[in-house]
């Protein structure tokens, strides 16, 4: 167990996605880790309670973005795998539900499309990471709180698609 916080549910999802990546390889390699070096606000959205898990990592910075209402963290580009906090094990993927809450689906994250390179539907993603990805997006709507974060998190990606 991770003791990411007091959520079980996360814990879990840490556990599923801890040995499978969108590739059979070093996904980095192909541009230059763009994910893995964020500057100023560039950062990965945390799950609720992973905040607690990050506050006081080293290599990790913690902070809070008003865009998405939520907290981040961001790496120094060099952070261990094992350690790394859900949203970059799903990455470039995000897990979407809609109001009212729905089965969710799993999709390329909106915010990848133009720098990550396994968007291309050339590139095709490991089957055993897209299934543990489904697995994940369930258990994590078992959860209310991490059920209400997708559904923020998702309504505020998917706006465009209303205007």
């Amino acid at each position: 167990m991770y003791n990411i916080s007091d959520k079980d549910v996360i814990n879990k999802a840490y556990e599923y996605l801890e040995k499978v990546t969108p590739l059979c390889k070093d996904c980095g390699k192909l541009c230059s880790y763009k994910c893995c070096t964020g500057k100023g606000n560039d950062g990965m959205l945390l799950f609720p309670g992973e905040e607690k898990y990050f506050e006081n990592r080293a290599g990790f910075t913690v902070y809070f973005d008003d865009k998405y209402e939520n907290y981040c963290v961001r790496c120094n580009g060099d952070c261990d795998r094992h350690l790394r906090p859900l949203s970059c094990r799903i990455f470039p993927y995000f897990i979407y539900i809609k109001q009212p809450a729905t089965k969710p689906v799993c999709a390329p994250d909106l915010r990848a499309v133009g720098f990550c390179p396994l968007i291309d539907d050339k590139i095709k993603l490991d089957k055993k990471f897209l299934r543990m990805l489904r697995i994940t997006a369930r258990l994590l709507c078992t959860d209310k709180e991490c059920e209400e974060f997708l559904l923020h998190i998702s309504s505020l990606l998917t706006d465009f698609n209303d205007l």
